[in-house]
């Protein structure tokens, strides 16, 4: 997808929100380095940037866009990004964030005191660094089980991107965990993070296709289930987290805006499940839902 040009290269665009995380799929898929998208209008338009290494064709971009959205791609801007060490510069943007009961830091912050739980995360190709409203609801969501009396045992992180929610898991309430990720390099940026979290001895990683991953099977049922990946896996995959999922367990659920969260509850719904508790932040929304 890269031209002869060198160096990074920006590519913006601005869209809907509905259109939002499957183009961040998208880009992702085609090989960018990192993607960040803002909110410019309340409830209507996003803009959307994205870098490159090397100098990526519009074209191809833009045609790739049209196909996954199934119509016109939105207009695509291009323009050379001034040179830099982009790694380091990626971490000295990552500012520590409190979150519930977790102090979410790259190795450049050390954690403030022994108040909160410390999850190190350094900036990476995998996503859930903890900036995302969707790793936030998530965090919070998980931080809540306890106090409902709701403390997993056994739980499976599916679409464990950096690993942070099965670490999480694990410091909070001493679990074990099994991470799967269909991206490899995922596997090992979160297999990394939980060295460096002190927590490898509780989690299992595996790259596999979802629930058809060989450990799944092997270690079902979980009493909780944390799936942050995008609304129609989501959807599409609601038939085996119930199969899973223990009686009385727990699913926590994002990576979906607001106003896909109905279809995500009707397809968990449909197989056995109901809706606890949906958290909405920032446009983002995080369900939590229950089996009986």
């Amino acid at each position: 997808m890269s031209e002869k040009n060198d160096g990074i290269w920006e590519v913006s665009l601005t869209l809907d929100a509905a259109a939002v995380p499957t183009v961040d799929s998208a880009f992702e898929a085609a090989g960018a380095l990192s993607v960040a998208s803002f909110e410019i209008e309340e409830g209507g338009a996003w803009t959307m940037t994205a870098l490159f290494e090397g100098q990526p064709s519009v074209e191809e971009l833009s045609a790739s866009l049209a196909q996954t959205l199934g119509g016109t791609a939105p207009a695509l801007s291009l323009a050379a990004v001034e040179d830099k060490d982009w790694i380091a510069e990626t971490v000295r943007a990552f500012p520590p964030l409190p979150i519930g009961p977790f102090w979410v830091h790259g190795g450049h912050v050390a954690p403030p005191d022994e108040t909160r739980i410390p999850l190190l995360i350094d900036a990476g190709i995998a996503f859930g660094s903890g900036e995302h409203a969707t790793t936030e609801g998530c965090l919070l969501a998980l931080a809540r089980l306890g106090k409902e009396g709701k403390a997993p045992t056994q739980a499976l992180d599916m679409g464990c991107g950096s690993g942070i929610l099965a670490i999480a898991a694990v410091k909070l309430y001493d679990c074990t965990v099994l991470a799967v990720d269909i991206d490899e390099a995922s596997v090992e940026f979160a297999r990394e993070a939980a060295i460096g979290n002190g927590c490898a001895a509780r989690i299992l990683l595996q790259a596999g296709d979802g629930y058809a991953a060989p450990q799944v099977g092997r270690r079902a049922p979980f009493d909780l289930v944390m799936a942050n990946i995008l609304a129609n896996p989501l959807i599409a995959m609601a038939p085996e987290l119930a199969k899973v999922l223990a009686p009385g367990g727990t699913a926590i659920l994002s990576g979906l805006l607001v106003e896909q969260a109905p279809a995500v509850i009707a397809a968990h719904e449909a197989a056995g499940l109901s809706l606890v508790r949906q958290d909405d932040l920032r446009g983002w929304t995080a369900l939590v839902m229950a089996r009986a």
